[in-house]
């Protein structure tokens, strides 16, 4: 497991003796009325919690680099960069913390300048960054403001640095992950994009909040569930294949700590992500779905684990919860797979496709709560080595103007928040996948393939359903080091 500092042990320490029932019902509390500007929601306070154990981190920094051409103007992309943060309260605040330990937003006054030569527009940033000059490069500029750590005490939770000429303008954003998740980009980069205010378009199509009594039943089940699965007492490190072997109580000062990373990506084919349709309709799934069935069957691959957990990333966000009030909304969902390497690759995307549905069914309860209430049991922290997500590109879905069309592209803050992450992200043309690693805690061998694994299985398995799991993994094997040859 990582080191720990012992700065940061003895704080972990002391919140999980503080803990109490309290604590507890704090977290899960419902939310059954519109949530004023200020309070946080359920998944901020977790979020706010990993936080506060390291205020220097940057593993929840998320920067992106958007290029604008055609019509827009640097003065047209600062205007809208303003109104972003004049609309979007949450990215105009700092956190104040109350003598009973809660954070509360409070709006900050907070303006924009140009630099001495009036060619570059900075909001937000550090005054060594915000002097840095063309000269040093976008892409340098970029990966030193993503890498530097947000004090969300006295700074708001975003950085934006706009420069260029008419036609050709650059933007550098980034944000905390406290104040957005994957469902804040259509408020927050329509507003860019357009050049005006598009509103909460998408609060209609997200669930109501539950009341308390369906809130602690939900709550319930989902600890059960947990119990049953992916909290068990034989579940194992994947990569290692070992029970683990702290206590209980020591398990939960373990996996807290982040490590530098290497991220990989690699284009999925647009052919075989098509024959997926087809696919999905055979096994009873969404193409999303499969797409962790897909990773399930990597981790295999890549581990010969074939019981293993997975952790999924979830949308949380409620109706009244606007991205411009509330940011972070993200839940974590364990999945507890079991691969039979007899089994024919259709029985097994059949089986992961149940797996992933069932545990879905808890994705109204915060991860936070669950954890308590298996720490609070006497249960262990849970096994979490590999993160798979299907997400949408930051852009997607968000209405391009014909004149002006806008790109994206991420910048890596160097940390990797599991020893292996794997990510398929769509836009609106193609997918790629991106693995991010820890050197160190996964084998070079692992690592030096998992790309390669994920889209050859991609291109497989449309044509294997027949096949069993062996064969399709000896397939794998021979794909993989040809194309590792050619590489």
């Amino acid at each position: 497991m990582p080191a720990l500092t012992e700065a940061r042990l003895t704080l972990l320490r002391r919140r999980i003796a503080a803990s109490t029932d309290t604590d507890t019902a704090a977290d899960n509390g419902p939310r059954t009325a519109d949530m004023p500007f200020g309070e946080f929601g359920i998944a901020e306070r977790r979020m706010w919690r990993i936080y506060e154990l390291d205020p220097e981190s940057l593993s929840h920094n998320i920067g992106l680099v958007l290029e604008f051409s055609g019509n827009r103007s640097v003065r047209s992309v600062v205007d809208s960069a303003e109104l972003l943060v004049e609309r979007c309260d949450v990215l105009r605040s700092v956190v104040e913390v109350d003598a009973a330990g809660v954070p509360r937003r409070r709006a900050v006054d907070r303006a924009g300048s140009w630099d001495a030569t009036e060619s570059v527009w900075t909001w937000g940033t550090p005054a060594a960054d915000a002097a840095a000059t063309e000269a040093a490069g976008i892409d340098a500029i970029a990966t030193g403001l993503t890498r530097a750590a947000f004090d969300l005490t006295a700074e708001p939770p975003v950085r934006m640095r706009v420069s260029g000429s008419d036609g050709n303008v650059t933007m550098i954003l980034v944000v905390h992950h406290l104040a957005v998740d994957d469902t804040s980009w259509p408020l927050l980069l329509g507003t860019l994009v357009s050049g005006s205010w598009p509103g909460d378009t998408a609060a209609e199509n997200r669930p109501e909040t539950p009341d308390a009594e369906a809130a602690t039943d939900a709550a319930e089940r989902a600890v059960r569930h947990a119990l049953d699965t992916w909290a068990a007492d034989d579940v194992r490190h994947p990569f290692t294949g070992a029970l683990p072997t702290e206590s209980a109580a020591e398990s939960w000062l373990s996996p807290m700590d982040d490590r530098a990373g290497v991220k990989v990506a690699a284009p999925v084919a647009g052919d075989s992500l098509a024959a997926f349709d087809r696919v999905s309709q055979t096994v009873g799934a969404t193409p999303n779905a499969l797409l962790i069935g897909i990773c399930s069957l990597a981790a295999f691959a890549l581990t010969g684990a074939a019981d293993h957990v997975l952790v999924v990333p979830a949308d949380n966000r409620r109706r009244e919860q606007s991205p411009q009030y509330i940011g972070y909304c993200g839940n974590i969902i364990p999945m507890r797979f079991r691969v039979d390497p007899a089994a024919t690759v259709e029985q097994s995307l059949r089986s992961a496709a149940a797996e992933i549905y069932r545990s879905m069914e808890h994705s109204g309860t915060d991860f936070g709560p669950v954890l308590t209430a298996l720490r609070q049991g006497g249960g262990r922290f849970p096994v979490m080595e590999i993160m798979a997500s299907v997400r949408p590109a930051p852009l997607r879905g968000i209405p391009q103007p014909a004149d002006a069309p806008v790109t994206c592209r991420s910048v890596f803050h160097g940390i990797a928040n599991y020893p292996l992450s794997i990510a398929f992200e769509a836009d609106d043309d193609a997918t790629h996948v991106e693995v991010d690693h820890q050197p160190g805690v996964v084998p070079d061998e692992i690592a030096s393939r998992s790309t390669e694994v994920l889209t050859t299985l991609v291109d497989l398995v449309p044509d294997s359903l027949d096949l069993t799991v062996s064969e399709l993994l000896n397939a794998l094997d021979e794909r993989v080091a040809q194309k590792l040859i050619v590489r």
